[in-house]
């Protein structure tokens, strides 16, 4: 790659700095790999008692925690649990009766042989393209810093290195407007050195929850000016993040391609910037598919930086899968599937199997939350990915997910659609089938005589 950086720092990247997060996140993957880890059955998130446990461990460890703390009010153990499974270090996987557990991958081994820098940027990564930033976001109000992260990037290139800028300044202030909805965010970035980050003291001496996270100030490290550069120029996150690109209704995005029709950038405020840093770097951008820390590499000593783990595209898993689709406890229909068939094909067998016409609207989601945008919807709605265009054997899926199905946005049918199991061998059915059922189907439409 060609660069006209000019006179830029050379950084070193340790276990411990600039930032302790490298030391922190081996400390993770240490206690995940050492102890069988059942997340819980609300969220399927790490217990309350490892995370006490975890916390302790951590190079800074969270005060006045206890066993039943739940995930969300640990920002450090939150990210590190999103990047392990963003990044495929862990994986979910059935545990005795409905329990669910995390396992190490074979990933995890082509980890730890990477050198500082490499694992750094392999952990930003994670957290720029495959995390989901809703998900991750576990502040009081709950909103995702996208649409201002190109602002704060801008914002801290251009910011003297170790000089304290004050962000409760006043409601209408700019530098209090963009960090509006950072909250947790604010943990992340100085978790990953861009900044050191202390908490509004209002909010401490009105003993506000703790989930409620404003800034009173935060230090730009001279590592987190520099960075923040560099992702401003050659990472939109726009591009770059496949959650929100699997929002904007794209399915299998290449991160970093633009595929933004005119109408949606102008609505996405995507444009152009010109590049004002206080140390004049000129970036070359590369080209759509370039790896992630590629621009980053003049940063380093010669051979300091130089991979990461090969990116995994979405892994087609063969088989047949079992489905039990219930609408109550004793209302239920198990439904056999080819990994082949489309989510289109299940919603048919579904709907077949419940008796119900093919006249309104509907949506898969994932995750199995209501409205969450981790959804595929029928073709004929305005949002989300087309059930058409998604085969079972692309999801990803476990054995145990539970997914939500609605059908009917007016009378809201609801459907838990559990994965029971995947049988990868013997002949697949050549179409979806019923091969259990309990209970009588109930009427779609409930007419009132006068």
């Amino acid at each position: 790659m060609k660069n006209t950086m000019s006179k830029l720092p050379i950084i070193t990247l340790t276990e411990s700095k600039p930032t302790p997060l490298l030391r922190d996140f081996a400390t993770f993957c240490q206690y995940l790999n050492a102890h069988k880890i059942i997340l819980t059955a609300t969220n399927e998130f790490i217990s309350g008692k490892d995370l006490f446990e975890l916390n302790q461990k951590m190079t800074d460890p969270l005060p006045d925690t206890t066993t039943r703390t739940d995930q969300t009010l640990y920002p450090l153990l939150h990210l590190l649990f999103h990047i392990a499974l963003a990044g495929k270090l862990f994986s979910k996987f059935p545990g005795k009766g409905s329990k669910i557990v995390l396992k190490p991958t074979e990933r995890l081994l082509l980890y730890e042989e990477l050198k500082p820098a490499d694992k750094y940027f392999f952990l930003l990564e994670s957290f720029w393209i495959d995390a989901d930033w809703e998900k991750l976001q576990a502040g009081y109000f709950g909103r995702s810093p996208m649409n201002t992260v190109s602002c704060v990037l801008e914002f801290l290139s251009q910011q003297q290195p170790e000089k304290k800028i004050k962000v409760k300044v006043n409601r209408d202030s700019r530098i209090s407007m963009i960090f509006f909805d950072w909250e947790y965010f604010l943990h992340y970035f100085s978790f990953f050195g861009f900044w050191e980050v202390t908490r509004d003291k209002d909010l401490i001496a009105q003993q506000k929850p703790k989930r409620l996270f404003r800034a009173e100030s935060i230090t730009p490290s001279t590592f987190g000016v520099t960075i923040a550069e560099i992702l401003s120029e050659t990472r939109n996150l726009y591009y770059w993040n496949l959650p929100f690109r699997r929002k904007m209704g794209e399915w299998k995005a290449i991160p970093g391609s633009a595929d933004y029709d005119e109408n949606t950038k102008i609505f996405l405020n995507i444009e152009p910037r010109s590049n004002k840093s206080k140390t004049s770097i000129k970036i070359d951008k590369g080209k759509t598919g370039d790896p992630f820390f590629l621009p980053f590499i003049p940063l380093f000593a010669e051979g300091e930086l130089q991979k990461s783990l090969p990116r995994e595209g979405v892994k087609f898993v063969d088989g047949t899968y079992i489905f039990k689709v219930s609408l109550t406890k004793n209302l239920w229909r198990m439904i056999e599937i080819s990994a082949d068939h489309t989510l289109l094909d299940l919603h048919h067998s579904i709907r077949r199997a419940y008796r119900f016409d093919d006249d309104h609207l509907y949506s898969f989601f994932m995750d199995g939350k209501l409205w969450s945008h981790e959804c595929f919807t029928s073709p004929y709605d305005e949002e989300g990915i087309d059930v058409d265009k998604v085969h079972i054997g692309e999801l990803e899926l476990y054995a145990g997910q539970n997914i939500l199905y609605l059908y009917d946005y007016g009378d809201m049918w609801r459907f838990e659609v559990k994965l029971e199991e995947i049988i990868t061998e013997g002949p697949k059915p050549r179409k979806p089938q019923v091969i259990e059922n309990m209970g009588k189907s109930p009427e779609q439409y409930v007419w009132f005589e006068e």
